[in-house]
């Protein structure tokens, strides 16, 4: 056998033996990824037939719901009182109603003087009017959290809040390093009117 066809032969038995190596790989994997899909479709299965049970538990619930709300009503209306109108909320529209997830926090400054409540705002400038040195956000939020214990008061709302005083000029910002520090303006800087061109 000339040295040509020996390496032949030799790189086609390397070669047939990557390919098996590879079948065997794939051969043993096939089981595997089998055995974890089955378990995902059971899990799947076991999870939709739950939500199936659950629904039908809150279904029966509703309609319970729905016998005694026509009860009370006719008791009611038997009784001499004025028809208040009150219908089931599913009698008008086959979807749920759902609270708003807005929570008082996040509602407008606006909203808040209406109804007499001091802003997070005015809160914030009172704390740092009465500070000697700029302060940073958290010593806000700190300072805040332990004045008013029923306030929900977040240091990314704070710092929000801080940034918008900012940028109005009512706040100043002072960095040392990478700490930003605020304090109140004490005055608004005059800004520049630029010459009317002729």
């Amino acid at each position: 056998m000339s040295t040509i066809q020996y390496r032949f032969a030799s790189s086609l038995s390397m070669e047939r033996a990557t390919v098996t190596d590879n079948q065997d790989n794939q051969a043993s994997l096939k089981p595997v990824y089998a055995a974890r899909l089955a378990e995902d479709l059971e899990r799947n299965v076991q999870a939709q037939e739950r939500l199936a049970r659950d629904l039908a538990a809150l279904q029966k619930q509703l309609e319970t719901l729905r016998g005694d709300h026509a009860l009370l009503v006719s008791m009611q209306q038997a009784l001499g009182g004025a028809d208040s109108g009150t219908e089931p909320a599913a009698t008008h529209s086959a979807e749920p109603a759902v609270p708003s997830q807005k929570s008082a926090a996040t509602q407008s400054p606006e909203r808040g003087q209406e109804t007499g409540a001091t802003t997070l705002r005015e809160l914030v400038v009172s704390h740092l009017s009465l500070e000697t040195k700029p302060i940073s956000a958290l010593d806000v939020t700190e300072a805040l959290t332990k004045a008013h214990p029923d306030r929900n008061v977040k240091i990314t709302v704070v710092r929000s809040t801080l940034e918008a005083m900012v940028a109005k000029g009512t706040v100043r910002r002072t960095k040392e390093g990478r700490a930003v520090f605020y304090s109140v303006q004490t005055s608004r800087p005059a800004r520049r009117k630029q010459p009317a061109s002729a």
